[in-house]
């Protein structure tokens, strides 16, 4: 009972900016020094005003412009005038703009990733099922999986609701001693089990370990017939570094930006530590004036996909390119948009406030 009344005001304040900046502040407020040494060198520290200035000026940007701490050195805040903080759509801010564009209704919709597989079954291009928590273990469960696992004894175990590529990994069923006992693993917590996607040459070339994806934001607004039209708004290519599966920005991926008419890269990668890469520092390809193959397939799929949604105006769509073509890995109603900031630090704010005056 106290479980879902804790829910459901979630759910009321989680768009909410005061909510945002106030509990990231709680949660980090005792972290604050350990993350200015992440960006800051011992000799810049050593000077005690300094110091203290700056950490009152991070502890002002999140409370006047939602930037979290971390975001403060992403986008290069320090030193600049108000003009420049506010253009940017921090962390603090973000899903405020999210009511103005999207019908809540949607929203579990799009965040579940199996009741999402449901609704774009034809774009995924590959099987899914699903153990919820709330299921009981029948013998249709157990056959469906027992059957999924027979085609695909490898796969992938993603968390229903998780982000940020969090807890996504490859399991195979012989790591079980029956299928039974898959079940009651993947019913613990809820999870979706994924056939694998396996990557094609033409976007495995530039990190062949994680499955590479495009990050395109749709936004649906009025044309001047008044009929929907959707815009592309700043897509990205997201890759892999290292022996990480995962390409997710979050995780310690590069990002790098895309022009959305032609489907070349126009900058250099770049992580969430702010680091910049004219290559990739494993394979070596050059990230600017790389041709995401099939451009224009996977435009299509995701303008496709946009309209398929009444109510809903704005959207990030990830697809990943398979053998079978561009295939959709998961929608994002609420989708984060610090990669397509960071990247060449520039604001994207008044950007999207247009889109939203046309929604």
């Amino acid at each position: 009972m106290v479980r879902e009344i804790r829910r459901k005001i979630y759910r009321k304040i989680r768009f909410k900016n005061w909510y945002r900046k106030a509990y990231y502040y709680h949660r980090k407020k005792d972290k604050i020094d350990d993350i200015i040494r992440d960006f800051k060198s011992p000799s810049e520290l050593s000077d005690k005003h300094y110091y203290k200035a700056l950490k009152r000026d991070m502890i002002k940007c999140l409370f006047k412009y939602g930037s979290y701490f971390n975001e403060y050195f992403y986008f290069g805040f320090e030193g600049q005038d108000d003009e420049y903080r506010k253009g940017f759509i921090t962390e603090g801010i973000r899903l405020s703009f999210y009511p103005r564009m999207n019908d809540p209704k949607n929203t579990d919709m799009l965040e579940n990733k199996y009741r999402t597989y449901k609704k774009f079954r034809d774009m995924f291009k590959r099987d899914v099922v699903c153990v919820r928590k709330k299921d009981e273990m029948t013998a249709e469960a157990i056959e469906e999986l027992k059957q999924f696992t027979e085609k695909h004894p490898q796969f992938v175990v993603k968390p229903i609701y998780a982000a940020f590529g969090k807890g996504v990994h490859f399991e195979n069923i012989s790591d079980y001693s029956c299928v039974e006992e898959a079940w009651n693993s993947f019913h613990e917590n809820g999870a979706v089990i994924e056939e694998p996607i396996v990557q094609a040459e033409g976007m495995a070339c530039i990190h062949p370990q994680s499955v590479n994806t495009l990050r395109i934001p749709t936004a649906v607004i009025k044309g001047v017939d008044g009929e929907p039209v959707v815009k592309l708004f700043n897509p990205t290519l997201r890759v892999g570094i290292g022996g990480s599966i995962v390409d997710n920005f979050s995780a310690g991926g590069i990002s790098a930006l895309i022009d959305p008419d032609s489907g070349i890269i126009f900058t250099d990668g770049a992580d969430k530590k702010g680091h910049k890469y004219e290559f990739h520092p494993d394979s070596g390809v050059k990230f600017k004036g790389f041709q995401i193959p099939q451009w224009n397939e996977a435009v299509s799929i995701v303008k496709k996909a946009a309209l398929m949604v009444p109510g809903n105006h704005y959207c990030g769509w990830d697809l990943a390119y398979s053998e079978k073509g561009w295939c959709m890995v998961e929608a994002n109603c609420t989708a984060q948009m610090g990669g397509m900031q960071l990247v060449t630090k520039t604001g994207r704010r008044k950007e999207l406030e247009a889109l939203i005056s046309k929604m």
